[in-house]
């Protein structure tokens, strides 16, 4: 039993001083890479985040009646800002010793570098989607209201929103963007159009309980007529309006 220990660290005896030395330099390579890494995850998370409440501040219009960039501008700095000096908490400046340190990286710490970017530029990549089909949305309303005045820039974010929809379950947007979903856009084209409608959302109209229930607000009717797209969809009285299941399930059963 005494004999054990030596049996166990013998291995240590049979190592030169070039091989702890190497085994050393892959230690501290290896914290080197996890922490770059973790620093770059953070960083794109980051970014992600504070574009993620911009966004979010502009869907409920915070605050009310202010103009409608201020606030998401102001709330996409700020939470940078209070992420960066969070990750200068968590992850200090290298020193100058370490930050002038060279040497190649090998070719798995590339590989394990590429893999592990895939996270932050999934990240990316979802909310770039999610803001492009957003503005295909809005296109979406202008093109159903505006047939004969559609603008090149509004059908190409209409056709772009149709190719996200093809590639990607609509569902994973509609968790994060409520605001885009089926059932509200059919609403709003109905809302944007009900003093003129076209030949599909006649039908729909002629409902008299239907009619009345989207011509019932002055308000959502003026911003019908100045073609305020964007403020009609995200108007909480279309959340109120779509609780009355008869209109929900005409809408189900209507393609506008």
């Amino acid at each position: 039993m005494h004999c054990l220990p030596a049996l166990q660290f013998d291995w240590i005896h049979d190592l030169s001083l070039g091989t702890a030395a190497l085994l050393v330099f892959a230690t501290l390579a290896v914290f080197a890479l996890l922490r770059g890494l973790l620093k770059m995850l953070w960083n794109t998370l980051g970014l992600c985040l504070a574009g993620f409440v911009a966004f979010w501040i502009w869907q409920h219009d915070l605050p009310p009646h202010s103009l409608p960039w201020i606030a998401p501008v102001a709330g996409f700095v700020v939470t940078l800002l209070l992420l960066r000096f969070a990750v200068r908490g968590l992850l200090p400046a290298p020193s100058d010793s370490e930050s002038s340190g060279t040497g190649g990286k090998s070719g798995l710490s590339r590989l394990f570098t590429l893999l592990f970017s895939l996270i932050p530029t999934s990240a990316v990549c979802f909310l770039g989607a999610l803001l492009l089909r957003h503005a295909g949305s809005l296109a979406e309303i202008q093109s159903f209201a505006q047939p004969d005045r559609t603008s090149d820039s509004a059908a190409f974010f209409s056709q772009l929103k149709q190719r996200i929809d093809e590639l990607l379950p609509a569902d994973w947007f509609h968790s994060v963007d409520p605001l885009t979903t089926q059932l509200r856009l059919d609403l709003a084209k109905l809302i944007v159009t009900a003093d003129d409608p076209p030949p599909k959302a006649i039908p729909v109209l002629e409902t008299g309980d239907i009619r009345e229930l989207i011509l019932a607000d002055p308000e959502l009717r003026q911003l019908a007529r100045e073609g305020r797209y964007a403020e009609i969809l995200r108007d909480p009285r279309l959340d109120r309006l779509l609780e009355n299941d008869n209109l929900r399930e005409v809408l189900r059963n209507t393609d506008l």
